[in-house]
């Protein structure tokens, strides 16, 4: 059974202040292309603190991920299977039928007994 670990709020946090930097660049970027429409100006590509800004949230959005995820698993799938009982492994429930035609094949086999 595999241990379960407290949420790391830390790894959140990160992760939130990354979507805001990233929402706040892209909003800049927006902003900025509309001032270069408006005054007639040629794209030269975008000003430097945007883009240190997009670098900064990709990158904290790295780092909050890393400290968000669980740990990895094995690769090796009898690692897995090792930690399951016989019982759980044959069980296939996708194979389990409840309404099934034998009531209405065996209609007249079922009414003649009863007669």
């Amino acid at each position: 059974m595999a241990v379960q670990q407290a949420p790391n709020h830390f790894g959140r946090l990160v992760c939130l202040v990354a979507f805001f930097l990233f929402f706040h660049s892209g909003y800049s970027t927006f902003e900025h292309l509309s001032y270069l429409k408006a005054v007639d100006g040629r794209e030269s590509g975008l000003p430097l603190d945007i883009t240190i800004e997009l670098l900064a949230s990709v990158a904290l959005f790295g780092l909050g991920i890393v400290l968000v995820a669980d740990d990895f698993k094995e690769i090796l799938m009898e690692t897995e299977m090792a930690k399951q009982s016989i019982e759980s492994l044959d069980a296939r429930p996708s194979f389990y039928s409840f309404n099934h035609r034998g009531r209405a094949v065996f209609k007249n086999v079922i009414l003649k007994d009863e007669m």
